[in-house]
């Protein structure tokens, strides 16, 4: 039983809750240990269902209200409801919890939770009174830890003492160096709490997170390109314009592809600044190496490697490139909203960076234009121009080794917006009217398919264009509505290459390939009345922050090595 509760709470450290919580949930069916329900009720709240978590761990509290580990996790449930409600009962409930376990244990982790858990209740008094009592205790003890230093800041916060507050901060940044989940841990409580407390604005600018850039440019002039854009020979120039740029903007993690030239410049510069880089290849790597990178010559391939084994890899796709180009607008897309997707964790935008001829963001039409169109952030937006740099002097460096046009297969694989409905709890009018709505969506879409599962219960609708799969799933949540609790559905969403096959139909169309096989996965994780999203859909989502929330969940890691994706809960804004 330790061993398996050791991995359980393994799980929970890597945040891959979705796992932990159904491996505990398969433990309780033969055991009711204590440590395990705890674990149970903590990685349901982070995988995103704090209203589940809180009428479990009820029954656990009840039954251990003084135990420390109980107390703390009721109380960050509680927090959590809060945060997502603006409920003050979940505040004042989260108070009580961690006060009479700071009471009973005098630990300073419930006390400064209790502290600040009361301003935000509205009961300053009460939060300036337990703030006092952590500063008693921690400076008895003597501070001599990041946790402890941020917490005596929180504290003397709450008790308007901002000269010390300042000085306390100070020595927990100091400790926390680059360590940046510290650094985002505090600033998104300090955020939280200026809500309810005025927090000074240098301690806050001391806790401002890593400035995030999404990076697109263009690859190396191909040798069989007629007009220069790119030429070989421009590459340190642009290479130190992309440098001073990540200082100025000053930005520490990056989100770009790795084709040859802009996509490996940026990278190479970013791991030079001690920055993180998050990388996304449109298809496998072999396939890559082919058509973006080897026509340059075996050093880019080399630089390719090197960067591959330093930086984590997300591919959209595992399959073959197959000419399908549609894959690589997918690609930009994601990009832009995964950056955006980080900047709105620490309440931020992100900037974007990018290496564009003038003369193709000039015309009127193309994919250069379009690729800048899709950026929601465009007061955020810095160009370098590699015009500047080419000359009629410009020395060219012969490329020819593998510099043959990758060819192009008749391969009928769309890039396709996926939403797997479980309906085995839906009624059968019910069920119609999302047959009905699918059809009125589908208009002139030249790719939308809804399939049903043999069984009935379950529904897979594809479309092509992420916005009617948005506008779908609206549909959804506005007219399949629960007369008792959760709604009776739950829906998982993904996106990426998909393989046709079978009659021209959208009811009979076979669909298939990883994205398929992922979004189908996906459904034994989703809990009733929940929609979850991979990471490729949240990052879509992201763009369209006004009529969605997303917020993470967790990481699901397949069978196979390949199958392995970050998870969001997402939520409809109903104000829009």
């Amino acid at each position: 039983m330790q061993e398996q509760i050791e991995h359980i709470k393994k799980l929970i450290d890597q945040g891959r809750y979705f796992e932990a919580r159904s491996k505990a949930a398969a433990i309780l069916q033969v055991s009711q240990d204590l440590k395990l329900k705890q674990l149970y009720a903590l990685s349901l709240s982070k995988s995103g269902a704090p209203e589940a978590a809180l009428e479990f761990m009820n029954a656990v509290y009840a039954q251990f209200p003084d135990d420390p580990e109980s107390a703390g996790i009721m109380g960050s449930i509680c927090k959590e409801l809060f945060k997502k409600n603006q409920s003050n009962p979940f505040a004042i409930r989260s108070r009580d919890t961690y006060f009479k376990n700071f009471t009973a244990t005098k630990n300073y982790y419930t006390g400064i939770n209790a502290a600040s858990m009361s301003a935000m209740a509205g009961q300053l008094s009460k939060s300036r009174e337990i703030a006092t009592e952590v500063i008693a205790l921690l400076l008895e003890e003597g501070p001599n830890t990041f946790w402890a230093w941020a917490t005596l800041g929180e504290a003397h916060v709450l008790t308007k003492n901002k000269p010390k507050a300042v000085e306390y901060f100070l020595q927990a940044r100091k400790e926390a160096g680059m360590d940046w989940g510290k650094i985002s841990s505090v600033h998104n409580q300090l955020w939280l709490l200026n809500h309810f407390v005025p927090v000074p604005n240098e301690i806050m600018k001391l806790f401002r997170p890593p400035g995030v850039v999404a990076f697109v440019g263009h690859m190396i002039d191909h040798p069989h390109r007629k007009e220069r854009r790119f030429p070989a020979a421009i590459e340190q120039k642009v290479k130190e314009a992309i440098l001073h740029s990540i200082r100025s903007l000053n930005v520490h993690i990056g989100y770009c592809s790795l084709a040859c030239g802009g996509d490996i410049l940026f990278a190479e510069a970013m791991a030079e600044e001690g920055g993180e880089v998050n990388i996304f290849l449109p298809f496998g790597k072999n396939d890559f190496i082919k058509t973006s990178i080897a026509f340059a010559g075996p050093d880019w391939v080399n630089r390719f490697n090197a960067l591959m084994d330093k930086f984590p890899v997300t591919y959209l796709s595992h399959e073959l490139y197959d000419g399908i180009d549609d894959i690589f607008s997918f690609q930009t897309k994601i990009i832009f909203g995964a950056a955006t997707l980080r900047s709105n964790s620490h309440h931020d935008e992100p900037k974007l960076l990018t290496v564009l001829s003038d003369v193709d963001l000039k015309r009127k039409e193309g994919g250069t234009r379009d690729t800048i169109g899709l950026w929601p952030f465009p007061q955020h937006s810095t160009n370098i121009n590699p015009d500047i740099f080419v000359s009629e002097k410009t020395s060219e460096v012969a490329l020819q080794e593998n510099s043959i046009v990758p060819e192009k297969k008749p391969v009928h694989r769309p890039v396709l917006y996926l939403a797997y409905i479980d309906v085995a709890e839906v009624s059968s009018p019910d069920k119609e009217k999302l047959v009905n709505g699918f059809e009125e969506r589908r208009g002139e879409e030249q790719n939308a398919y809804l399939i049903n599962e043999p069984d009935g219960s379950a529904m897979l609708v594809a479309f092509g264009t992420e916005s009617s799969l948005t506008e779908y799933v609206r549909f959804i949540l506005s007219s399949i509505k629960s007369l008792v609790n959760s709604p009776p559905y739950k829906i998982s969403l993904h996106a990426g290459p998909v393989y046709l096959e079978g009659e021209e139909s959208a009811l009979n169309k076979m669909l298939s390939g990883s994205a398929i096989q992922l979004v189908k996965e996906m459904d034994r994780f989703t809990t009733r009345g929940s929609i979850f999203a991979s990471e490729h859909v949240a990052a879509l989502l992201a763009l369209k922050g006004k009529i969605f929330s997303v917020d993470y969940g967790g990481v699901i890691e397949f069978s196979e090595a390949e199958r392995k994706t970050t998870v969001y809960k997402v939520s409809f804004n109903q104000n829009h």
